[in-house]
């Protein structure tokens, strides 16, 4: 697939698989960015080269800082590596901010390559942000997809 593609690709892909994006928690969200990135190229980047990495991303964000962020994002980098050439597809997830919530801070993990795919999963799924969300059900869901810059 091209990678202007991606965000229509990824909504097949849910929908193939009977999955519904506002009936997400954090496990389902995780599961089914990761294994569409596992198992469905973008065709014009760079894989070996950082071409097309996820990136799990959690923490409290925002002025008023009133609620949790939980995101996986795909990025695909298409050309020179200048903003227009970098897009990413972003599923977030949105939750209240709670004491545990403030505890866990802001951070960021990197899955470099498709064939790390499953070790990544398995270290998300047993992240604390991952256990401070569980199954429950965010009052926000939001798929985007944007140039980086």
């Amino acid at each position: 697939m091209r990678a202007s593609d991606l965000e229509n690709g990824f909504l097949r892909y849910l929908g193939n698989h009977g999955r519904a994006v506002d009936k997400f928690d954090a496990i389902t969200a995780i599961g089914s960015m990761t294994m569409f990135y596992a198992y469905h190229r973008v065709t014009e980047v760079d894989i070996d080269n950082d071409g097309d990495m996820l990136l799990f991303q959690w923490g409290i964000y925002g002025s008023d800082q009133q609620e949790f962020v939980y995101d996986i994002t795909r990025q695909v980098i298409t050309g020179s590596g200048d903003d227009d050439s970098i897009r990413q597809l972003s599923l977030t997830l949105h939750y209240p901010t709670t004491a545990t919530s403030q505890s866990l801070g802001n951070g960021s993990r990197w899955c470099p390559h498709p064939e790390q795919a499953e070790t990544f999963l398995a270290l998300v799924a047993h992240h604390p942000a991952t256990t401070h969300v569980g199954s429950a059900h965010p009052y926000r869901i939001q798929v985007t997809f944007n140039h980086a810059g």
